[in-house]
């Protein structure tokens, strides 16, 4: 025979209609969020992985400051590895100060793989990498001019060695916008001229199962070689340290578990947040609960009862979230990742592993959670329920109030009475807010970023050099990068020593030690390191497996890198080289160096152009978080602001009896609970800021750069204002459901 108590679930459903809509599009945004995000993640890290293969990736590259002989190439070889001409030359000033490398044809190495049109098949064509034509506006068959030679767009590529638009290796984000690669066959790239060509050299081990640490070993013996046989080189990085390679796959992996762990959180405060109408539901119910348990139901079967609703509710909105999370919102987060990296054609794969945790995980959390609850609810005899006697625990009198005025007195007693309701409120509150705090403080948090950078950076025009040269109105300076270890990490970061004049005039925020062994950090370094005055750190020169020990005498003002600040002649002597040792000039003015001697030229706009290109980069996903923690908003304080309505409907009666006006009945329920929610707001601000510092701290252990901390008064005063706006919303609504509560429900529920 069909269960009677099934009559009950469409009376419950149009009872609770709003309740149920709401936690149902709460529950459906959060999957169609997680479900897309998680879809295209791991099929981007698929077609990543496989790129990477297929298109035989390097394993490191050194640039040197001439060709090299045959002789050398063939010791390096020695080593067995593959060797690769990997030369670019650079286009400085592309499109109003945009900074392009133009590579030779690729064929064994470092393959491009194509997005639209063909390859450069003569001297005039140019392949252009996807997302460097998309934020130039670049089409194929377009022309371009590079370092005075006109090309013809050809088609977009992708390059293994530039999934991400690093243009230093020590750059905090990408630069999409100012940095762009391109690719152009053999006899076109003959035609720059040899003073914008940079000889970088690609390599890749035969051996393809090799440690992180044999690769390291080798590229140690590598460079070796290089120095023992005369080589100026410049640049040497592998794969593993290369942010251009390295960023993407490190990056793409570990932004899920922070994706999984918020919508866990907002799961579980739904699950909550259902476990807390079901309660309010059982203690409206109660005396039809005693009665059929009278009547022989068991408490089994009023506990599947009690919870078919919100898991059948639950259901819906999980299989609406994946369906509209892997059709709808694919093309929204796809756009998010190709808008930021280099990445190849994406191929969408169902992946098994993300569907279990959009849809098994929510559903098991939110019946575990509901169970306990409705267990522990139904534990009470048949008569406690007859009486609506449901309290546990049995409290003789009531709490004692300090001698308030008689609203402050009600108030208090209405937050006790819903302290539950209110605490799961609180936690919603902290999770939207802190959404909204990240979302709002990004642009402000970037734009101190650079402005720190622009006040501390202390020259205009920075020089790196082939060879030795001199250069009138620049200070020489000696650059030379070591490395120590991140406490964070366990892992070795690398660190750049600046080698400048005692009398500096550039250099004059700080006194340069006389002492040998004694440095100058920078602010980022000392802050990221958590290094003060007095320390003594250990660094290392892993290629001639040196290291030094060398004492911290001040913490200089400079924020854009990782750098450590010495005396020329000391650096010189540390690294046991010849005293007036230099490669580099730095100067407020440009300097008249032949072109053929520059190994890299660098401006402050290099180093400025980061907040662009994280808003850029993030503008898609603040948007998102900012719509959903707002939306997460309303719907939470909805939901349990009603419930104090709904459970103080008979006193709310009681009072209208009594003759007491609608505006009083506010001040007393509606004002309670815009008290504690801006009680809530001002109390999580300091605990999200604590977190944000927190996530900023992750954030800089997956970089070589640092950043600091940083959100005006005016983002606080944002939050705590789409709070407070976002509570009189729901509040109007409230006021109607006041209005609505009749006087004769005090007559109908005497006892």
């Amino acid at each position: 025979m069909r269960n009677p108590l099934s009559k009950r679930y469409l009376r419950e459903l149009k009872k609770n209609v709003g309740r149920y809509i709401c936690t149902f599009l709460l529950l459906v945004t959060t999957i169609i969020l997680e479900s897309g995000f998680l879809c295209v993640m791991e099929s981007a890290k698929y077609s990543l992985d496989e790129y990477l293969i297929e298109n035989k990736v390097e394993d490191g590259y050194f640039e040197a400051a001439f060709p090299l002989e045959d002789k050398i190439k063939s010791k390096l070889e020695e080593e067995d590895i593959v060797l690769c001409d990997n030369f670019y030359s650079t286009a400085e000033e592309f499109n109003g100060g945009t900074k392009v490398y133009i590579f030779n044809e690729r064929s064994e190495m470092n393959i491009p793989a194509l997005f639209e049109g063909s390859l450069p098949a003569d001297k005039n064509e140019i392949a252009v990498d996807r997302l460097f034509a998309e934020n130039h506006n670049i089409k194929v068959g377009d022309s371009l001019e590079l370092n005075k030679i006109i090309f013809t767009v050809s088609g977009t590529i992708s390059l293994p060695d530039y999934s991400s638009l690093f243009l230093s290796n020590q750059d905090l984000v990408m630069n999409t916008t100012g940095f762009g690669v391109c690719v152009v066959s053999n006899e076109g790239f003959a035609g720059f001229e040899e003073s914008t060509v940079t000889y970088r050299y690609s390599y890749r081990h035969n051996d393809r199962n090799l440690s992180d640490k044999e690769k390291v070993e080798a590229a140690n013996r590598i460079r070796k070689i290089l120095v023992g046989n005369g080589v100026n080189v410049q640049d040497f990085l592998i794969a593993k340290d290369n942010q251009s390679i390295s960023f993407l796959p490190n990056d793409m992996g570990k932004d899920g578990p922070i994706m999984e762990v918020l919508i866990y959180i907002l799961v579980v405060i739904i699950a909550f947040v259902f476990a807390v109408l079901s309660a309010h539901t059982i203690e409206e119910e109660a005396s039809i609960i005693g009665t059929l348990r009278s009547m022989g139901y068991k408490k089994a079967e009023l506990v599947l009862h009690y919870i078919a609703l919100p898991i059948i509710v639950t259901f819906l909105a999980l299989v609406a979230g994946n369906a509209l999370g892997y059709t709808v919102m694919i093309e929204p987060f796809k756009r998010i990742y190709y808008k930021s990296y280099c990445l190849p054609p994406l191929t969408v794969k169902f992946n098994q592993v993300a569907f279990i945790k959009t849809t098994i995980i929510p559903i098991v959390i939110m019946i575990v959670i509901n169970l306990l609850l409705l267990v522990n609810k139904m534990s009470l005899s048949p008569h406690r329920f007859l009486r609506k006697d449901l309290k546990k625990r049995k409290q003789k009198k009531a709490a004692k109030l300090p001698n308030f005025k008689f609203i402050n007195r009600f108030r208090i007693r209405v937050i006790l009475q819903n302290k539950g309701s209110y605490l799961v409120l609180f936690f919603g509150i902290f999770l939207s807010s802190f959404l909204l705090m990240f979302g709002i403080g990004l642009k402000p948090l970037m734009d101190y970023y650079v402005d720190t950078i622009d006040d501390t950076i202390p020259y205009e025009y920075q020089y790196i050099l082939k060879v030795p040269v001199e250069a009138k109105g620049g200070e020489k300076v000696l650059i030379y990068s070591l490395e120590t270890e991140y406490y964070l990490t366990k892992d070795n970061v690398k660190v750049t020593f600046y080698g400048v004049q005692e009398d500096s005039d550039i250099f004059n925020d700080f006194k340069i030690p006389r002492e040998e062994n004694h440095i100058i950090v920078s602010d980022s370094f000392a802050k990221k390191l958590k290094v003060n005055v007095g320390d003594e750190i250990i660094f290392e020169d892993t290629v001639y497996e040196k290291k030094y020990s060398l004492v911290v005498d001040e913490i200089c003002p400079y924020t854009n890198n990782l750098g450590v600040y010495m005396s020329i002649n000391n650096l010189c002597r540390l690294l046991e080289k010849d005293t007036g040792t230099f490669n580099s000039y730095v100067s407020q003015k440009k300097l008249d160096i032949d072109d053929a001697y520059i190994a890299k030229f660098m401006n402050r706009s290099d180093f400025l152009g980061v907040a662009k290109q994280v808003m850029i980069s993030f503008g898609n996903v603040i948007a998102i978080i900012n719509v959903f923690s707002v939306f997460a908003y309303l719907v939470l304080m909805y939901l349990l602001t009603k419930i104090v309505i709904d459970k103080n409907s008979l006193y709310i009666s009681f009072m209208k009896v009594f003759g007491y006006e609608k505006k009083e009945i506010r001040k007393l329920y509606l004002d309670t609970s815009a008290i504690v929610v801006l009680i809530s707001l001002l109390v999580c601000l300091p605990l999200e800021a604590n977190l944000f510092k927190m996530i900023l701290v992750y954030i800089s252990s997956l970089i070589e750069g640092y950043m600091d901390f940083y959100l005006p008064v005016s983002v606080y005063v944002k939050i705590v204002l789409v709070g407070v706006i976002a509570y009189f919303g729901i509040n109007a609504l409230h006021l109607g459901k006041v209005r609505r509560i009749p006087m004769n429900e005090a007559l109908k529920n005497r006892e």
